[in-house]
């Protein structure tokens, strides 16, 4: 996806809504704070950490994989009563650093705020041309979850 302010292409991955307290549910007459539509009920609650894993699957991991000019943040969205009103809760934190094509794979672990409703983007920036044929850089994959 093209973008804008000095990349060359743009990605965002985004998790599922996390609803860290269902045992609220039914507690409020707002509907959507009964039903919890669209979040996914983490029992453990806000003592549960958030993880995410990035690997690239053409090489079977990062090793070896080209990340020059590449930049990742991430950014957290929550909400302290209404799963429709999850909005960003804090600044984007630069986390490039944890992805180096000296490791087969790249785990984040986060702490989620205590927020009723909790949410992580992922923004992957090519900063700079790989020098793939294709000029998108490597393939990569994401899987998250909360426990």
């Amino acid at each position: 996806m093209p973008a804008d302010s000095g990349s060359l292409f743009r990605a965002t991955w985004a998790s599922p809504v996390f609803d860290l307290y269902p045992q609220l549910r039914g507690t409020s007459e707002d509907s959507s704070n009964q039903l919890a539509a669209g979040a996914i009920p983490i029992w453990s609650g806000p003592g549960a950490l958030f993880r995410f894993q990035v690997t690239s699957p053409e090489t079977d991991g990062l090793d070896g994989v080209n990340l020059t000019g590449f930049k990742v943040r991430y950014r957290e969205y929550g909400h302290i009563t209404q799963v429709t009103q999850v909005q960003s809760i804090e600044a984007a934190q630069d986390i490039t650093a944890q992805f180096t094509a000296a490791q087969e794979s790249s785990v984040v672990t986060l702490q989620p705020r205590p927020l009723r409703y909790y949410r992580v983007t992922v923004r992957f920036d090519v900063l700079e041309d790989f020098g793939y044929p294709d000029a998108t850089g490597p393939r990569l994959a994401i899987q998250g979850a909360m426990y």
